[in-house]
């Protein structure tokens, strides 16, 4: 039973251990207000929302699927070209439009800029 407990205590430890460059860390998501790490791909793809747009692609970890982001990260400024990976700062809206998102991303830091 103590190499068991052992064993899991480690394994526990490890779990929030990631090799360089395999893992975005993400903090952890409150209830209310919180802040995640976003990954922007480099180029702007179209989408259809109301009507058809570009959007940027964004994606929560390095393993994970590219998706489409329908919203704006207010205080970041898109370049084609380069992979960004951002600190954003997500909130909940009050009184949005039927097709808005009820979450608002603002730019907490730019944490890479990658040239592609």
């Amino acid at each position: 039973m103590k190499i068991q407990a052992l064993l899991f205590v480690a394994l526990a430890g490890l779990a929030g251990c990631s090799q360089e460059g395999t893992s975005v860390n993400q903090p952890k998501k409150n209830q209310g207000d919180h802040t995640e790490v976003l990954l922007v791909n480099s180029a702007l793809v179209d989408c259809m929302g109301v009507s058809p747009m570009k959007c940027m692609q964004v994606r929560h970890s390095v393993q994970g699927q590219w998706e489409m982001f329908y919203s704006q990260i207010e205080g970041f400024n898109f370049e084609p070209g380069y992979r960004y990976r951002l600190k954003v700062k997500v909130t909940q809206a009050e009184n949005v439009p039927a097709d808005a998102s009820s979450l608002r991303y603002t730019l907490v830091e730019q944490l890479e800029k990658k040239k592609v």
